[in-house]
């Protein structure tokens, strides 16, 4: 989990730093637009700025020879009248055009072309001016017909006619400067323009990648994230199962220390009583009845004692090779008469099944608890199903199940068709002194015995149950190693799998932990998988997708079982290979009448082997093997989850 957590923190560290670049590579561009923006307003502005003044340097020009054109207009009123009010004009425009000559030349003090221009104009202008106040004084000096002979010689006109031209052609270079000065202006403005749009394609592009980035980096932290959860989920799973270890530990020190010295102290007792009514006299019928009444109390208390040493795997076992078949059997007529014909009991002995290695009075012991357990959990009616197999618990399994070693083992499984038990009380069931019977039917100690023995033998015991449908307890026992000629080591087991090629399997599970480790298991194997947590879900599921090709679902869950599921899938996909699993045995599994005969089961817990033997077998009965190469031999033992 170490690992995984720094990955993330690398993780968030490369994503900080990228999405920092991304930042200011994207604040960069953002001021590059800015400035793009801004220089295309200054030059659309400096193109205002340059219209503006080519409308005053025109406007100061045509002004100009207005103003010439008002005093030739007053001179020519005031020759033709000799009224002097006609001079009016005369004198104003006069006095303006100093003025006027002096803001032209500033208006275009930054052309030498126009300053040229000017340079011819201007003396054309004096020239006029010189000529009209020629005309002027002599019709003041009373020669009138002196300043008509000048009128008449058409200088005026001349001049007038050379003005107008210098005016014209100072017009068209105005424009002509205009029209250039627009045209780059507007060059400018589209250069900006362009490149502004190149920016804003550009910045699109990087917040783009910045999307796609965060995104990629976003799905790698998700994808680290729930393999950080997984961890922990699996850190949290063994966790609780130490802690459960541990309690139980600590229990059974507890009730050990507790029942040694209460057998001492039951030892004084018994004796006692014991010299007590061997010395009563025969008439003594009342003091002997209650001295035997206390001896029977004593020795019940003394069989609790036992129990809590069982518990406490502190009880002597003399283990040795067992036929557990054979056990099986002598249990099963003492059973018959013990608990009551209305109970049923049915055994079903594992063909080729090893011996145990196991003290056979604590095994027959524990066989005879749990049948009490089912009696009394099934209200004194019904049936229990006692199965012996071969099973192989592998790697896979020790390592959720902190107290089995992998390997080989004999099962016993005791199966009823009681209520069940919920997950809280399966949790509990070990624990001594808990039950759930009414007060008076029960001790709570008939499961923690059997607890007690199991691991004491070096085994395992496990709990399967479904409210509502029954219970199944399996005591797993160490195969004897005496006799084991013919024994197959777990390394011998093959494990690959060609047939796993180009199958997709649907794997439908309620229990989310249980469906985990199934996909874990058979993507390990090399299958493709889906999942579903339902029967009507993996119905839709099967509908929509023609690849799935492989069914692998648990018996009993909420709503729609795994037989109507099996039923359903029949009628839609008659040829599509189907493994169910379940925690029951399989005889018990098909004697309650919850599966059909000749389908193919695996009982929980089932190792990564017993899967792909099984997985294979199915799809070797339901479909053609996939590929012709593909190597079907392999050992298989008759494991729990065979007939």
């Amino acid at each position: 989990m170490a690992d995984v957590a720094q990955r993330f923190q690398s993780g968030r560290k490369v994503l900080r730093r990228t999405i920092s670049a991304d930042i200011l590579c994207s604040i960069a561009l953002l001021g590059l637009i800015c400035a793009f923006v801004l220089a295309s307003m200054l030059s659309s502005e400096r193109a205002a700025e340059l219209v503006n003044h080519s409308w005053q340097v025109r406007q100061a020009i045509t002004q100009l020879v207005g103003t010439v054109k008002d005093a030739e207009t007053g001179q020519r009123g005031y020759l033709l009248t000799g009224d002097a009010r006609y001079l009016k004009p005369y004198f104003q425009a006069r006095s303006d055009i100093a003025a006027q000559k002096k803001q032209l030349s500033e208006l275009v003090a930054d052309s030498p072309t126009h300053q040229k221009q000017l340079s011819d104009l201007y003396p054309l202008i004096d020239a006029k001016l010189a000529e009209l106040s020629s005309t002027i004084a002599d019709r003041t000096a009373h020669r009138p017909d002196a300043s008509m002979i000048l009128v008449r010689t058409n200088l005026g006109r001349n001049l007038m006619d050379d003005i107008r031209a210098d005016v014209d052609e100072f017009i068209r270079v105005e424009n002509q400067m205009l029209k250039e000065r627009s045209q780059a202006a507007a060059l400018r403005r589209n250069l900006m323009l362009s490149l502004v749009l190149a920016m804003i394609v550009l910045a699109g592009g990087v917040a783009l990648v910045m999307v796609r980035r965060a995104q990629r980096y976003a799905d790698d932290m998700q994808a680290t994230n729930l393999a950080l959860q997984a961890e922990m989920l699996q850190r949290e799973t063994a966790e609780s199962q130490l802690r459960q270890a541990q309690k139980m530990e600590a229990l059974g020190q507890l009730t050990g220390g507790v029942a040694h010295d209460f057998n001492n102290m039951l030892a004084i007792i018994v004796g006692n009583l014991e010299m007590l009514i061997r010395r009563l006299p025969e008439h003594e019928v009342r003091c002997r009845k209650m001295a035997d009444n206390a001896l029977g109390g004593a020795m019940r208390a003394a069989e609790l004692t036992r129990s809590l040493l069982a518990f406490s795997r502190q009880q002597p076992l003399k283990p040795k090779s067992v036929d557990v078949n054979q056990c099986v059997r002598d249990m099963s007529v003492m059973l018959h008469r013990m608990l009551g014909e209305n109970i049923q009991i049915e055994s079903v002995e594992g063909d080729g099944l090893w011996h145990a290695h196991v003290d056979r009075p604590q095994l027959e012991s524990a066989i005879l608890n749990l049948a009490v357990n089912s009696r009394d959990a099934m209200n004194g009616t019904g049936r229990i199903i006692i199965e012996t197999a071969n099973a192989l618990l592998d790697q896979s399994y020790a390592d959720v199940h902190d107290e089995v070693e992998p390997g080989q083992y004999v099962m016993v499984a005791v199966t009823d068709t009681g209520k069940g038990m919920t997950p809280d009380v399966i949790s509990r069931a070990f624990d001594p002194f808990f039950t759930t019977k009414e007060v008076g039917r029960g001790t709570g100690l008939g499961l923690s015995q059997v607890h007690g023995f199991a691991r004491q033998s070096r085994g395992h015991v496990k709990i399967y149950s479904e409210v509502g449908v029954g219970t199944t307890v399996k005591i797993y026992l160490p195969r004897d190693v005496f006799n084991m000629a013919d024994a197959i080591t777990l390394d011998e087991v093959p494990l690959e799998l060609p047939l796993a090629q180009r199958r997709k399997v649907l794997v439908v599970e309620d229990d989310a932990d249980v469906r985990a480790f199934v996909l874990s298991a058979l993507q390990e194997l090399g299958y493709e998988t889906v999942e579903a947590d339902g029967a009507s879900t993996a119905l839709d599921m099967i509908d929509k997708d023609p690849q799935i090709n492989v069914l692998l679902t648990d018996v009993v869950m909420p709503g729609c079982s795994g037989k109507e599921l099996l039923d359903a899938v029949k009628d839609s996909r008659p040829d599509m290979p189907v493994l169910c699993m379940t925690g029951y045995t399989r005889n018990a599994v098909i004697h309650n009448g919850v599966l059909d005969h000749g389908v193919r089961l695996i009982s929980k817990p089932f190792t990564l082997d017993e899967l792909s033997r099984e997985l294979r077998a199915a799809i070797f009965e339901n479909a053609p093997p996939l590929s012709p190469s593909a190597d079907t031999s392999s050992f298989q033992p008759s494991t729990d989850s065979s007939a």
